[in-house]
């Protein structure tokens, strides 16, 4: 039943990141083409905003008996200037209106569907703050070349998102556990249920599968908080609380959808799974202190759940030196350590799922994994662009941080971390997030 909407392989754009001449093709993702999400003609809004810069640009007389505008003949320089006046999300469409706009579109190293970037606040704490909530005001920091777009969306007014995949957000408002999924290209947002008013504090929801154009309304996705995790998808009109194991200590680090099962990773390294079929009950112990942080003399960890290439699930176990707890509005887990250490590396161990045996890995190929409030996604690197790097991982929202690097192939700490701040480490009321723009 669930199996057919995921493989246990996050989707990975298909064009090759790399060079600079690469990180300025559109990149395409996989899950667009395959999922049926075909590039739609550009919306009327989209064209008319078009018409208006020709306007005001004194080139087009826009009456009832002038002709027709063949696109395609206009000057490469009117394209030019059109893309320069365009917003963030609507670059994502010049390409789709003709050959020649998507050939200047390809000059340009701004948005590009399928690459990543990350989500940020705009301000840096203080009085700021709430105007930019009300205006829902947000930045995207394209990690290709380092430019930053300002964006308001109107659906995010006073909203935060607490989770997220690809171009999809979770949303919640003052209110409570309040939840809607909301793509902010299009504007489209879906409500889910509102039965966890009375459940504790969620740290985050993991969005494990979004609407596309052949089912608009699907989706999955499991709420997490530190005691308690709750899943509800397409059809249900309640969250569906998973019955807890039976640990004296328990406190849940991660939770993902593996085919029909969720997959969640406990503090003291146990590894548990739930049968959808079974209503989220009866829990099975997958792996007993797989990850055994007592030998390893970390002072801070936490565990991150992934899908592997190979069709497994892989254990991102980030770790460091302790550091005061911040109680700043930006955290997105304001009642555990979640990440809220100072990362110096990660160690990542693969489990295979048939066997249920576990091995340590130090190299993901050509390729980098995102990871944080999102869903996990990986991205194919062939030369650096940017910020962008082979067998690197990724983890947005540590710390006093937007973002931070982990380089792979070096063992050496804290030389393999890099830091990536953006809109600067201050206390910011959205947490970072990493984010796929698709075209709209």
């Amino acid at each position: 039943m669930y199996a057919q909407h995921h493989d246990g392989v996050e989707e990975v754009p298909a064009a090759v990141l790399g060079t600079a001449e690469n990180a300025q093709a559109p990149v395409h993702s996989l899950e667009i083409w395959e999922e049926g999400r075909h590039p739609a003609p550009p919306s009327p809004s989209f064209l008319i905003q078009i018409n208006e810069e020709e306007n005001q640009l004194g080139d087009f007389d826009h009456t009832d008996d002038a002709p027709s505008v063949d696109w395609i003949d206009l000057p490469l320089d009117m394209f030019r200037i059109i893309l320069d006046r365009l917003g963030a999300f609507d670059i994502l469409s010049f390409p789709l209106v003709c050959r020649p706009w998507a050939e200047v579109y390809t000059e340009n190293r701004r948005l590009q569907p399928g690459a990543p970037t990350l989500l940020t606040s705009p301000s840096e704490g203080g009085w700021e703050i709430p105007d930019d909530w009300e205006r829902g005001l947000f930045f995207i920091n394209n990690i290709l070349s380092r430019e930053l777009f300002s964006v308001e969306v109107e659906a995010l007014r006073y909203e935060r998102w607490i989770g997220g995949k690809d171009e999809w957000l979770v949303t919640t408002g003052q209110a409570g556990n309040f939840f809607k999924l909301l793509n902010p290209i299009t504007g489209y947002y879906i409500h889910l249920p509102d039965n966890l008013q009375k459940c504790p504090w969620v740290d985050r929801v993991q969005l494990c599968r979004t609407p596309t154009q052949a089912e608009p309304h699907d989706y999955f996705a499991i709420a997490i908080s530190a005691r308690m995790l709750a899943y509800t998808m397409a059809g249900n009109y309640h969250w569906i609380t998973l019955e807890n194991p039976d640990e004296p200590w328990l406190i849940y680090s991660d939770a993902i959808m593996y085919g029909d099962k969720i997959i969640a990773m406990c503090r003291n390294g146990n590894l548990w799974s739930w049968d959808l079929d079974e209503g989220g009950e009866n829990p099975m112990l997958l792996l007993r202190s797989c990850v055994d942080t007592r030998t390893q003399g970390w002072e801070q960890f936490d565990f991150i759940l992934a899908p592997s290439v190979n069709r497994n699930i892989l254990i991102v176990s980030a770790h460091g030196e302790y550091a005061p707890r911040r109680w700043g509005n930006r955290r997105s887990c304001h009642s555990s350590s979640h990440l809220n250490f100072l990362v110096d590396g990660a160690v990542i161990h693969e489990v295979d799922m048939d066997t249920q045996s576990i091995e340590e890995i130090r190299d993901i190929g050509d390729q980098a994994l995102f990871l944080g409030p999102n869903y996990p996604f990986y991205v194919p690197v062939s030369l650096p662009s940017g910020d962008l790097k082979r067998n690197h991982v990724y983890i947005a929202d540590v710390s006093d941080d937007d973002a931070i690097a982990i380089d792979l192939s070096l063992e050496d700490l804290p030389d393999n971390v890099s830091l990536i701040n953006y809109s600067g480490p201050e206390d910011n009321y959205q947490v970072p997030m990493w984010f796929r723009p698709a075209f709209p």
